[in-house]
């Protein structure tokens, strides 16, 4: 007899920003996702799903996903280990590392999947602390670390972004990004076909500038195709024929903005005429697009990977936000705007001002470090340089920099030098096949999670909880509680007094940005409400209470809580509002423009400007990466369901290069640079600016000691990370220059 009982979870989709509703069918007996659905009664999705909906439900599946810790045997194999004894074995050598060599002999990468956990962003702040080490590296040294300078420079908080309010604009223009595939990245929309289809059944335009063609160029009214790496300056010219037409109107943000003088001097030599031959984009073209932006009654310029991952990333950046504050279409309802998350505080900050890069260097080059950080691609000398000081540990959440980065051999390389070595993540990869320990954790499907990340980048407010829909073995972690654990093993205590530790200290701050808006809160009786609990949601649950939209513990009885967010699952906080200049943590709250940051980055590009070549070399072409809409970096490879069908990891030239080169679409080239070598298959596709060639990023399925067996079988590719030379950077951010990074291209 059948006794099976299905029962449908709503939960929000965790594998891209977008976070689209979800209804899940699931057997809760054999532990089985049966279906995945879109929730029509999502606030903000209203049903729809992409194909990476059905990723987690495939991960979970997944044969090759590690369910246990393992340690590497000395023959190079992998054996099964308890948690206790990973646990002890990584406090010990870390611990004796950091006693002999120092807090920086142990470094940390952090990928980008850690931003759909919450519980992981929350205790990886406890290591963060713990380890104080100057050797810190992420994914976003190769993603949006210029967006978060640009917002330091402009607003005094590197966290804080403008996001497109696409619902309400009139005028939309979208440089180096590709929505329709991403999804929207720092501009979370679910369903941005609709969203963009909207603006022109309103009477509204979509302007894509890009050097390739793309899948959201298809459904705008124009696209304008600029050469790689150019962009910040057009958007020189683009201020500057703001000013020449007496176009700059800042509205309400007109008296809180210094620089604005210095600012004119400084584009007055960019037209559309002068940096045409540089960008290719035609005069007349960006005469048209500049008047048409400020004449639209609303108006939102949004800028995402291709503008910061080029060599003037953090300059063109800062330009693009320029460009909407000076327009007067900041902080306005259709422009660019900010979200205000559920988990902020409910009023604004002190002032911070702390310089955010050059508090310390790398230790061989001498790079600054941004934002926290080193630039990733520095990882492999900072492990082998010889010395005292060099790298002797690393632990990496969730990141695979051997494909994510450029050197990505080279860091490989460097792994196995070191003396020790922790990954978390599920899988044994290109990059934590090094390891001497790896620890994996439970899936979406096992925990509950809060998207505290994206409701920081939503074009519209939002809160939500997923709940967690299978209990997970009992010998399984979920990655906070593994970042908690190894926490106090660095300090000599309890995981369940580092727990504590964490909820006291967002306590605390609780407590004082409730004071700043003159609320008193009593910790003790605050406390004693979360006496019986631990983890995770305690420590959101007291940020949603004391946020912009909360409680206030009891002071607002109509107001937010986890328990409410339990209750709803998801709840539509409403649009954007205005919140500057009170949002600004500069001092004074002013708008300050011409910062040193960005001094320096003008005079640089002035050098350059005044010496600018184009390259004439019958090889040379301009590399730039790409997307597809089944792909989510170098995460989904290991799924059948998204890797099968014909090969992606394409070389895309335009037919006139192809014809120059001897290229033969289908056929193979040699693509090389000063860093290396590859053989990749040519997709001859006249949607590419000649001139330019595109790889996919994510690819490179290539190491025999990984144990993804679909990934490296149906879809190995090449890491284009490989042929990027490592040394260029945005040197105002250690962003790597990986869109308009110079090759030569020949038939293979």
């Amino acid at each position: 007899m059948n006794t099976q009982v299905n029962q449908t979870i709503k939960r929000t989709c965790p594998t891209c920003e977008a976070c689209c509703g979800l209804l899940v069918e699931v057997d809760e007996e054999a532990q089985r996702i049966l279906s995945v659905q879109g929730d029509p009664d999502d606030p903000r999705s209203h049903g729809y799903v992409c194909a990476k909906s059905q990723a987690f439900r495939y991960i979970h599946e997944d044969p090759e996903r590690l369910r246990q810790p393992v340690r590497k045997t000395g023959n190079g194999d992998w054996e099964a280990i308890s948690w206790d004894e990973a646990f002890q074995t990584i406090s010990e050598k870390l611990n004796v590392i950091r006693a002999e060599s120092g807090k920086d002999a142990i470094a940390l990468y952090v990928g980008n999947p850690t931003g759909h956990i919450v519980d992981c962003q929350l205790y990886l702040a406890g290591l963060m602390q713990s380890l104080a080490t100057e050797r810190f590296f992420s994914a976003g040294t190769v993603d949006q670390h210029p967006q978060q300078m640009g917002s330091f420079v402009l607003y005094g908080e590197e966290w804080k972004f403008p996001i497109p309010d696409v619902d309400r604009t009139d005028y939309f223009i979208i440089m180096g990004a590709n929505p329709m595939v991403s999804q929207g990245s720092l501009m979370s929309a679910p369903d941005i076909e609709r969203r963009l289809k909207a603006i022109r059944e309103r009477g509204g335009k979509v302007v894509v500038i890009d050097p390739r063609y793309t899948e959201t160029s298809a459904l705008a009214d124009q696209h304008i195709y600029i050469r790689p790496g150019t962009d910040a300056f057009m958007l020189m010219a683009f201020i500057n024929e703001m000013f020449a037409n007496n176009w700059v109107t800042p509205g309400h943000l007109a008296d809180s903005i210094d620089g604005l003088a210095e600012l004119r001097a400084a584009v007055l030599n960019y037209t559309a005429d002068s940096t045409a031959s540089i960008t290719g984009v035609e005069a007349n073209t960006l005469r048209r697009l500049v008047s048409e932006y400020c004449a639209a009654p609303t108006a939102a310029a949004y800028g995402r990977i291709g503008l910061c991952t080029q060599e003037y990333g953090t300059l063109a950046s800062w330009l693009v936000d320029v460009i909407s504050l000076l327009a007067g279409k900041l902080d306005v309802p259709g422009g660019m705007m900010f979200p205000r998350p559920a988990t902020s505080a409910p009023g604004p900050g002190a002032p911070d001002n702390s310089p955010h890069w050059g508090r310390w260097k790398s230790r061989v080059r001498g790079f600054p470090e941004t934002c926290g950080e080193l630039p990733a691609n520095l990882m492999a000398e900072e492990i082998t340089a010889p010395g005292d000081d060099r790298v002797r540990a690393l632990i990496t959440i969730c990141g695979n920099p051997v494909l994510s980065v450029p050197n990505g051999k080279e860091i490989r390389e460097a792994l196995k030098t070191l003396d020790f070595m922790v990954a978390l993540d599920i899988y044994i990869n290109e990059t934590s096949s090094q390891a001497d320990i790896i620890l994996p954790s439970t899936t979406q499907a096992e925990q509950s999670n809060y998207d505290m990340t994206f409701t920081g980048t939503s074009g519209r407010n939002f809160a939500n909880y997923s709940p967690q829909m299978f209990t997970p073995p009992p010998d399984m972690r979920t990655m906070g509680q593994t970042l908690c654990t190894i926490t106090a093993g660095l300090n000599g205590i309890t995981p369940e007094q580092m727990d504590d530790f964490m909820f006291e200290g967002t306590l605390d701050n609780v407590i004082a940005q409730a004071e700043r808006v003159g609320r008193e809160l009593n910790k003790e009786t605050i406390k004693a409400e979360y006496q019986d609990q631990s983890g995770w949601e305690r420590i959101i649950d007291i940020m949603v209470r004391n946020g912009p939209y909360g409680d206030a513990f009891g002071e607002n009885p109509n107001g937010l809580s986890l328990a409410r967010l339990r209750e709803h699952g998801v709840l539509d906080l409403g649009p954007m509002t205005q919140q500057l200049p009170e949002l600004l943590k500069t001092e004074g709250k002013r708008i300050r423009l011409m910062h040193p940051l960005i001094t320096t980055e003008l005079e640089r590009i002035d050098r350059d400007f005044a010496q600018r070549q184009q390259q004439h070399s019958e090889h040379a072409m301009l590399l730039i990466g790409r997307r597809h809409i089944r792909d989510m970096n170098s995460w989904l490879h290991n799924i059948k369901q998204y890797v099968r069908g014909k090969d992606r990891c394409t070389m895309m030239v335009h037919s006139s290069d192809a014809r120059r080169l001897g290229l033969q679409d289908g056929g193979n080239a040699r693509v090389s640079s000063r860093v290396g070598e590859a053989i990749v298959p040519v997709e001859v596709n006249d949607g590419i600016m000649p001139g330019v060639v595109s790889i996919p990023h994510g690819f490179g399925h290539l190491y025999e000691d990984s144990r993804q067996g679909l990934a490296n079988e149906l879809t190995p590719g090449i890491s284009c990370n490989d042929i990027i030379d490592h040394e260029v950077l945005d040197t105002a951010s250690g962003t790597s220059v990986v869109n308009g990074a110079r090759v030569e291209v020949y038939a293979a």
